[in-house]
């Protein structure tokens, strides 16, 4: 038996880390926007992620969605290219390949906040249960 690992968990850990070694520690990385009644943070970048379909009996394939809110234009832009430099490193134990298939793409928000937003398949591998 083969169980594999929460994806959305596994790149929320990958990219906190990342942004923090790349000086971008006040980023805020989860799995779902920070509520209206919140505090909203500045910039943040929020994880998606579901999986399609097995390649081989311990790989599957997720299409991960990762969304760069940032205050300003230039800001979403810079952090959203950031953010698909640092996931195309994402390679480890867990995963074994990543494809950016689109983005950053600029696409509307409601709110103040600019947003951008990439598509993104990852081979991942399971492990014994």
């Amino acid at each position: 038996m083969v169980i594999f690992p929460d994806i959305e968990v596994t790149l929320v850990s990958y990219l906190k880390s990342a942004l923090t070694s790349a000086g971008e520690s006040s980023v805020r990385v989860a799995t779902k926007k920070a509520q209206p009644d919140d505090t909203q943070p500045t910039e943040q970048v929020v994880v998606i992620a579901a999986y399609n379909y097995e390649v081989e009996f311990v790989t599957k394939v997720a299409t991960v969605t990762l969304e760069v809110y940032a205050n300003t234009y230039a800001r979403a832009n810079t952090l959203g290219l950031l953010v698909e430099s640092l996931i195309r490193g994402a390679v480890g134990e867990h995963i074994k390949k990543v494809d950016v298939r689109l983005g950053p793409v600029r696409t509307t928000e409601e709110g103040e906040q600019e947003r951008r937003s990439l598509d993104v398949e990852v081979i991942v591998k399971g492990s014994d249960f």
